[in-house]
């Protein structure tokens, strides 16, 4: 997950985002990249060359369609350039994103970056894709995203407008046990109880995976926080709101209830995430919290594990009283490396990974959505539908961490990460993230909130 603090009134998600993603240059509504005349002579004039063009990404792991959105990604560029290598830059997780800002620092940075954030733009390190034919076919929403947008420019691609996620739930489970979906925070803590009381986890957690950590707190947070207050982050840059104010206590306040009150899995600190998916896919959790592409992860970890099938179900994390919040984010952006040596070649390949038969079908295994007119996105799982009916409800394009640095956030997971380890919460605790903002607050590129 991957932004604006106001959005749009939303009758479907479908209508709101007009779901599309990024294609070939000039072209409307084709999946070949070689329709574009521009691209077409830049392939043409090269089409013999023998090069090795790199790609840098982080969440290619073995997932079914994440493998089909590599083999895709290969098979038709070798159409374009028969004698090419793309030679896949990968490093799974977090620690991506350290390495890639080293790679820009040493002039070493892949010829396309997959990435997050914004970090990178101040610093030169993607291309200036303002001109390029495909911009036309962008929504209006995509560009002005704050993921690719930047000082009147436009710096690479927006992939998938993706709900963050929320509570995903075994429906045999619940419908066995008389359960049904919360929508009060009292509500869920009533379902936890149960659960625990027929001998099942309630929540699989794997926070050993650091990035598990703020997704579940943003989450939280963002029902606490945005639901009734669109302006809330900007709040916290200015000032107005501080970081140990009242809301933000309340979600550390309900991690140390759902710890203390064994409703977390006892090893939640030294398994990883695939490890808790396979609590839930097995059984033996009845609720996990992740993003939108859980329902296809899921059905894949029951597959390879042998697990007895089960629907899956959804409903958002909430506040005391109710109130929900979904945050619509952009997971992944495309951008071309502004040093490249391979300019034209890192453009059709760009053009390639952004058409309707490569990124449609990897945008719904993430269970996201797109910023680009011409590519439809198809879900097979009802949790989904679920999913979109609670988007349409409330939704907002931002999270904390698009207002503060990343060392708040940091602040914030180790405190989230302690509260979990059984530590009880104290709001002096929060000095750390509060100190991080007055330290770094420059750093933050502030997204415009109107």
């Amino acid at each position: 997950m991957k932004k604006k603090l106001v959005a749009p009134t939303i009758l479907t998600l479908s209508v709101m985002l007009v779901l599309a993603a990024c294609g070939n240059e000039g072209s409307k509504g084709t999946s070949s990249p070689e329709a574009s005349p521009k691209n077409g002579d830049a392939v043409a004039a090269s089409k013999d060359k023998e090069f090795t063009i790199r790609v840098g990404n982080w969440f290619m792991d073995d997932r079914p369609y994440q493998q089909e959105f590599k083999k895709s990604i290969e098979e038709g560029y070798k159409k374009l350039y028969p004698k090419a290598k793309i030679q896949w830059d990968i490093t799974l997780g977090s620690s991506y994103f350290d390495k890639l800002k080293a790679q820009f620092a040493s002039d070493s940075a892949p010829d396309v970056v997959f990435y997050q954030k914004k970090d990178w733009f101040k610093a030169g390190n993607f291309m200036d894709v303002s001109n390029e034919p495909w911009v036309s076919r962008l929504t209006d929403v995509g560009k002005k995203n704050p993921a690719v947008y930047y000082d009147g420019k436009l710096f690479g691609a927006p992939l998938g407008s993706t709900p963050n996620g929320g509570v995903w739930y075994n429906a045999d489970m619940f419908k066995e046990l008389g359960l049904k979906a919360p929508t009060t925070l009292q509500e869920f803590i009533d379902v936890c109880e149960k659960l625990k009381a027929a001998g099942k986890t309630p929540i699989a957690l794997g926070f050993k995976d650091s990035w598990t950590v703020p997704l579940f707190f943003s989450m939280w947070l963002e029902s606490y926080g945005f639901a009734t207050d669109p302006l809330f982050g900007k709040k916290v840059y200015d000032g107005g709101i501080q970081l140990d104010d009242p809301t933000i206590q309340a979600v550390f306040k309900n991690f140390q209830k759902f710890k203390e009150s064994g409703y977390f899995n006892k090893n939640a600190l030294s398994i990883d995430w695939p490890a808790s998916g396979q609590l839930f896919a097995s059984g033996d959790a009845a609720m996990i919290v992740q993003g939108p592409y859980m329902p296809g992860t899921n059905k894949d970890n029951i597959q390879k594990g042998g697990f007895k099938s089960f629907q899956i179900g959804y409903f958002p994390l909430m506040d005391d009283k109710g109130n929900t919040a979904i945050q619509l984010g952009t997971n992944a952006s495309l951008a071309i490396n502004s040093k490249t040596k391979l300019v034209e070649e890192s453009k059709a390949l760009f053009n390639l990974i952004t058409t309707q038969d490569v990124m449609g079908p990897w945008l719904a295994g993430e269970g996201s959505l797109s910023y680009i007119k011409d590519i439809q996105v198809k879900f097979a799982d009802p949790a989904m539908d679920t999913m979109k009916q609670y988007v349409d409800k409330k939704s907002y394009p931002y999270r904390l961490d698009d207002f503060v640095p990343a060392s708040v956030m940091s602040a914030l997971s180790d405190l989230t990460t302690k509260v979990v380890s059984g530590a009880p919460f104290n709001a002096a605790d929060l000095k750390a993230a509060k100190d991080a903002l007055e330290k770094d607050k420059a750093a933050v590129i502030v997204p415009p909130t109107n």
